[in-house]
């Protein structure tokens, strides 16, 4: 992306939305190097249950589009595991914001959260 239609201010991270999720997925390069345009994350904060799954999501979309799906390439016998890379951290925040959210849904609405879906209780 070209960076059109991107918008972050560290000043409102506070108030849990575009800019939260800009922080907490790492796409705060405005507007050069950004992967989603504010019109995307906004979007998936009203589609997502909350805040945390929407970054989740975004963050899930960034790693695939960065490694291609992949967690581990060969070629010939060069093997690479994205266990022992950046990747593997990133993996780890994405499960760590899932986590979290399906622990705000469950406090604050008594829902029953599994594999990234909301049935309430």
């Amino acid at each position: 992306m070209d960076g059109a239609g991107s918008t972050y201010s560290p000043d409102l991270i506070g108030e849990g939305g575009k800019d939260w999720v800009r922080f907490k997925i790492g796409d705060r390069d405005v507007p050069d190097k950004t992967v989603y345009c504010d019109a995307e994350i906004n979007a998936m904060l009203v589609l997502g249950p909350n805040r945390w799954f929407a970054a989740a999501e975004l963050a899930e979309s960034l790693l695939a589009s960065n490694t291609g799906g992949a967690v581990e390439k060969a070629v010939g016998d060069l093997r690479i595991r994205w266990s022992d890379s950046p990747h593997s951290a990133y993996r780890e925040l994405i499960d760590n914001l899932r986590e979290t959210g399906a622990e705000e849904l469950q406090g604050s609405q008594g829902a029953f959260v599994t594999l990234g879906t909301a049935t309430g209780a």
